[in-house]
């Protein structure tokens, strides 16, 4: 108990030392980053589509409750658990069940760390319109999805595969996108940390997979998600 006392506060340690320093990035710098790489949005929707590869959004705190905002739907409606893309792989079928094995516990539940928008049952974001190519919720969409295809980590800023990149973007727009990446990035620091010091920890069990797959024969999985504002229950379909 003591070394896993130890462990979390030496990571939360490191994740508020990161914060500190974000916030004395300068906006500016980032701006001339994304002018130099150059972007603009082709509207292709492949970022919003499950067969042109990993198309999770996790959701803020933030972005959650402006969805709620906009649209009156339940969060249950609209988010899932977040989980690893092995996880999400063993329960389709698609890889060995073994790969559940670290996330489940004692009673059969998978633990999952936040939340992510739903998709379709062809991986397609949820407010994604099929027939337009557009986003419903555009005007709400999450703050991923806002700066996509840019994100940072440990203070440098990284692209993710893009057609829209190394194309014009104009001074004004690259520091309007430079300061939503520095936002996105702090707000991500800022919640991992409340979910650091939230955490409930579990041990991993093996032999229970077998709870699990039972109820994945009948169609549903137990989640025990842990986000910045505690422990939540969920009972998912797949």
């Amino acid at each position: 108990m003591q070394f896993r006392s130890t462990y979390r506060n030496l990571i939360l340690e490191d994740v508020k030392n990161e914060l500190m320093q974000a916030k004395s990035l300068e906006v500016e710098s980032i701006s001339f980053q994304i002018q130099k790489t150059g972007f603009s949005c082709t509207q292709c929707g492949c970022c919003c589509r499950g067969k042109y590869g990993d198309n999770r959004v996790m959701l803020l705190p933030q972005d959650i409750l402006e969805i709620y905002k906009t649209t009156h739907l339940s969060e249950a409606d609209f988010s899932s658990p977040f989980i690893p893309v092995e996880v999400e792989n063993a329960l389709n079928g698609v890889s060995e069940t073994s790969n559940l094995l670290p996330y489940i516990d004692g009673k059969g539940n998978i633990h999952s760390f936040g939340w992510m928008l739903k998709r379709k049952k062809n991986g397609d974001c949820f407010f994604f319109e099929s027939i337009s190519h557009k986003c419903s919720i555009y005007k709400s969409r999450p703050v991923m999805c806002q700066t996509y295809p840019f994100y940072m980590e440990k203070c440098k800023l990284y692209t993710s595969e893009c057609e829209g990149l190394g194309s014009f973007i104009s001074p004004s727009d690259s520091l309007s996108l430079a300061r939503l990446v520095l936002n996105r990035y702090i707000q991500e620091l800022e919640d991992l940390i409340l979910v650091y010091q939230r955490y409930e920890h579990f041990e991993p069990v093996d032999t229970n997979i077998s709870i699990s797959l039972e109820r994945f024969k009948k169609g549903y999985v137990f989640y025990i998600v842990h986000d910045s504002e505690g422990t939540h229950y969920r009972c998912e379909q797949i």
